[in-house]
Order: C-alpha cells, then sequence, then structure tokens
C-alpha cells in the first residue's frame, strides 16, 4: 500500500482515534523533538522498585530446563546479594532462599551464564519479593548504577554525566545514556551547549553503524552546539540522495538531520529544503523524506527562534499544490493562524478526486478555525458540493476533542513541580521510553485559547524514518507505578463536586465505544471503496 494512499491514512486516523478513546489523552510530544527513549532508564526501572541489587549468579538454570521442548517448571538461577542500591531494609526482612546458611535470591532466567556473572536484580511486594529478569552488569556498568542516585534530578548537570556515556562500548551503558537524553526537556539539552563536541557530534552522525534514533539525537545536539561550517557537512548528507549502500545509512533520521542544518543555516537553509523535499513537480521524491521535512519544519515552527515563522509557512505552503499530501500540512497553516490560502484550499476541495478526498475534512476544519467572514462563504459553498464532507469533518474533530483529557476546572488547583517533573526519571508526571515529556506550559490569550479549541488536534503518521517502538514515560509516576493519566472528575451541580454515580461514567464511555466502532466501520467501508476504485 502506498504511504499516501486514502486507505492508508484513513488507518492511521483509526488508530489515532483509537489511542485518543483508550487513553484519554493525544499521544504525547517528545521531550527530545526528534528521540523515542527505546526502554525505560535504569533511574525510572529503579524509581519503579522498592528493591534493588547487585547480585552475582551462584547457581544458572540447567540447559535441560531451557530447551522449548522442556515440560518442566520455568528455568530459573540463583544469585547472592553484592550490594543493596535501594530498599536494604525490606530485603533483610524478605523471605528469601536458605542454602547452607546462605540467603539467596531464586528468579526467572532465560539464559545460561557463567556462574560469577553479575546482574542488577529489581523486586517489588515485600516480603515476598517479586523479582525482575535479571540484567547482566559489568563492572563499569556498577560503578555508573551507583552513582545514579546522586545526580541531579533534572538539569543539564545530570545530561553531563550521561553525555559520557554516549556510544559507550558498553552498549547497555550507551542505550541508557541515549534514553535519559530521549526523557529529558529540550531545554535541558540547550542548557548543555557549551559542553558538548560538535567535532564528536559529527564524527557520530556520519557513521553509517550509528542507529537512526541515535543519530536523531546528535543531530538535535549539534543544532544547539554547532556552526555553519557543521551546517555544510550535514547539506551535504542530505544533497547526497543516493548514497553508496555502506553508507546509506548516514540518511537515517532525516527529520533530524534537516532541521539541524537549517537550525545552523539560517532561513537560508530553508532554500534548499524547499527545493529537494517539497517541490516534487516533475520529481518522484520519496513520501518518507517529504513527511520528514514536514517534521522539521513543525519543530522549526515551534521551537526555534532562527527562522522567523512566515518563512516556515513558505515552506509549508508548498505542498499545497500537490493534492494528494496537502492533508500534512492543512492543520499546521490553521495553528500558526495563517488565513492566507481560504480561496486555495476551496479549490482543493473542488477538485478533489477519487485519489485525494480525503483532503475535505482538513479543509473544512480549517475553514471552522479562519475568524475571516470570507472563510464561512467559502465553506457555505462547499457544503453544497459535498454535504457529507461537512458532517464527516465534524464528527471526527467531535471525537477527538470529547475524548481528550478535560482541562481542570477554573479555580481547580494547578500542578507543581511537587505532581512531577517531565525530565526527571524518578518523578514523572502521570508523563520516548518514548517519553516522551511534552513541552512547558505558557500563558495563553483567550483569543488564542478560542482559537485552539476550534482547531481539531493535529493526528500523528507513523514515524517516517524510523521504525523504533517508543515507550512513553508519561506513565511513569513518582511513587514509582506505571499507571495511566487519570481524567478529570466530571463536574455536577455547576460546582466542584465529582459526580457520584460511576454507571453514568460507565454508560457514556460504553456509548462512546459504540459511536467509534461505527465511525470506523464507516472509515473502513471507505477504505474499502477507495481500494476498489484504485
Amino acid at each position: 500500500m502506498k504511504p499516501n494512499s486514502r486507505s492508508a491514512r484513513l488507518s492511521r486516523l483509526v488508530v489515532a482515534l483509537l489511542t485518543v478513546f483508550f487513553t484519554g489523552r493525544m499521544p504525547a510530544a517528545s521531550a527530545c523533538p526528534f528521540c523515542s527513549a527505546v526502554s525505560l532508564t535504569f533511574s525510572q526501572e529503579i524509581a519503579q522498585s522498592q528493591v534493588a541489587v547487585i547480585a552475582r549468579l551462584v547457581e544458572p538454570p540447567t540447559t535441560a530446563s531451557l530447551s522449548p521442548r522442556s515440560d518442566g517448571p520455568l528455568p530459573k538461577g540463583r544469585f547472592v546479594v553484592v550490594e543493596a542500591l535501594k530498599g536494604n531494609d525490606l530485603l533483610e526482612g524478605a523471605e528469601l532462599l536458605d542454602v547452607d546458611g546462605v540467603r539467596q535470591i531464586e528468579t526467572i532466567m532465560l539464559e545460561v551464564k557463567p556462574a560469577g556473572t553479575t546482574y542488577l536484580l529489581m523486586a517489588v511486594e515485600p516480603p515476598k519479593l517479586v523479582w525482575s529478569s535479571p540484567i547482566p552488569v559489568s563492572d563499569r556498568g556498577i560503578d555508573y548504577l551507583k552513582k545514579l542516585a546522586d545526580l541531579p534530578a533534572k538539569g543539564a548537570d545530570r545530561l553531563a554525566f550521561f553525555q559520557k556515556y554516549l556510544e559507550d562500548a558498553d552498549d547497555t551503558l550507551a542505550r541508557d545514556a541515549y534514553d535519559e537524553f530521549a526523557v529529558a526537556p529540550y531545554d535541558d539539552v540547550r542548557g548543555l551547549e557549551s559542553r558538548m563536541d560538535p567535532t564528536q557530534l559529527l564524527a557520530w552522525i556520519e557513521n553509517p553503524k550509528v542507529p537512526a534514533n541515535r543519530r536523531r539525537l546528535y543531530a538535535t545536539m549539534l543544532g544547539v552546539c554547532g556552526t555553519k561550517a557543521d551546517a555544510d557537512r550535514i547539506g551535504a548528507i542530505l544533497a547526497n540522495t543516493e548514497p553508496d549502500p555502506a553508507n546509506a545509512e548516514v540518511r537515517s533520521g532525516l527529520d533530524a538531520l534537516i532541521a539541524c542544518y537549517v537550525t545552523l543555516k539560517g532561513p537560508e537553509g530553508l532554500d534548499m529544503v524547499d527545493t529537494q523535499f517539497l517541490d516534487r513537480k516533475g520529481r518522484n521524491v520519496p513520501f518518507t523524506e517529504t513527511y520528514a521535512a514536514v517534521m522539521a519544519l513543525r519543530f522549526l515552527g515551534e521551537e526555534s527562534t532562527v527562522v522567523p515563522r512566515e518563512r516556515v509557512l513558505q515552506s509549508l505552503r508548498i505542498l499545497l499544490g500537490e493534492p494528494k499530501l496537502a492533508d500534512l500540512v492543512i492543520a499546521d497553516l490553521a495553528r500558526w493562524e495563517d488565513w492566507s490560502v481560504v480561496d486555495r484550499l476551496g479549490e482543493l476541495f473542488e477538485k478533489a478526486d477519487a485519489d485525494n478526498l480525503f483532503v475535505r475534512e482538513p479543509v473544512v476544519n480549517y475553514l471552522k478555525a479562519c475568524p475571516d467572514p470570507h472563510a464561512a462563504e467559502v465553506l457555505a459553498k462547499l457544503e453544497k458540493l459535498d454535504p457529507e464532507a461537512v458532517r464527516r469533518a465534524a464528527t471526527l474533530a467531535g471525537f477527538a476533542a470529547a475524548l481528550a483529557v478535560p482541562k481542570p476546572a477554573e479555580g481547580a488547583p494547578a500542578a507543581t513541580e511537587s505532581d512531577g517533573d517531565p525530565g526527571d526519571p524518578s518523578s514523572q508526571p502521570g508523563g520516548a521510553a518514548p517519553a516522551v515529556t511534552s513541552p512547558p506550559a505558557t500563558e495563553v490569550s483567550a483569543a488564542e485559547a478560542a482559537l485552539a479549541a476550534r482547531i481539531p488536534p493535529v493526528l500523528g503518521d507513523e514515524d517516517a524514518t524510523d521504525e523504533t517502538v517508543a515507550i512513553d514515560p508519561a506513565r511513569v509516576e513518582a511513587g514509582g507505578e506505571l499507571k495511566a493519566t487519570p481524567m478529570a472528575p466530571a463536574i455536577v451541580n455547576g460546582g466542584s463536586t465529582p459526580a457520584a454515580n460511576p454507571w453514568v461514567s460507565t454508560l457514556g464511555r460504553w456509548c462512546g465505544v459504540a459511536l467509534l466502532l461505527a465511525a470506523v466501520a464507516v472509515l473502513s467501508r471507505m477504505a474499502m471503496r477507495s481500494s476498489g476504485a484504485a
């Protein structure tokens, strides 16, 4: 299936709506703008546990117990504690095996390692502790783990420690250091500017053996500390559209590379981006590359002050000339209040055919958000042409708005740092690995709030250039447990008393499920019709 086919887009929309419904919120945005954590960090895992120890393997599982044909109990290994990192008092009162007067830990182990190998073990539920799978750690790894408790909870000083382990020879430490950067607030990465080594970052970026997710991080870091000369090196990577097979991976993580290039080059850098990735007339530009450029532009419009937003919008508007891709940017134009394309979008709506009918819904939502009276006139005209598209746009926007987490009622206490900070692995608010954390909240005017309420949330596509699965650290709370973000309580009688009848909430949710399934059925039918027409 082509990435820009109608059925593919409908599938992504269904997935996004299901995500909103069952999690109660839109997917979180990454702290590092282009990074997704591979797993929970050691700090996060230890924070969730009640006991954490360094242990030495004394009796590995037998080879026979690890055989796929084994009918016995799950294979287990036995360990003795070398040092307690957390919960020593709980460990002393725990029920452990007693083997010849020596207390031992027994837990499931799915590999055979020689006796004497050291591991990190974590447990919950004292006194009968439930132990995690053992994680092998080297002597350097043990030293690394011991230092975690003394690090600042957040900030550039914390990242300075992990920076020393990026691309470490011990891949376990390198992966954990990457994950720490991936979940740290972007402002913390900026704060590390004077302590970064752009020469080393460039070397990692240009190394085809570096994974795409790490290249994204290094490009993000280089965008903070690099120079225009570094931009030229990144520009050479972007311009080399047909690298030899041995170096092809250097262009993975393209969204972060593009953002890095423009950040270092300045507004003139967008000229190359426009020509190479966005202007597709007469050229076969891969969809993933165009999408990566759009992601970079979103970063530049939100996070960067190097490029004026109007210049970013100028680049986004190029895709309005591509009927099959215009829907990628219409919501961005509305969010940034670019109301200069009302007639152009009306024309897109009118000329849409079987290959790009999906563009009509975002056009409708743009016109509804636009404060210009002319937009209402255009919308009235388009509704006569395709009333079903206008109805679908309202339905899908309503689902996204109704299923999103409600904002606190006026007068409700605001969250404070004591509620958890996005950059603190041991105190995540109920918020790539991903996670991914949300940018800090800022005050908005009443006009901006009203505008935001009229614009449906942007439903994100899958990652354009990387298939890494992200873990959302937004679910890691200060208490160390994984919990879903709670929904705001319902308000009754216009006051602050939560609604008391749980059946009302349950019934409403099941009604929502029924409506959502109906929408899924409609969208699936549309997808099948589209496939049949193709």
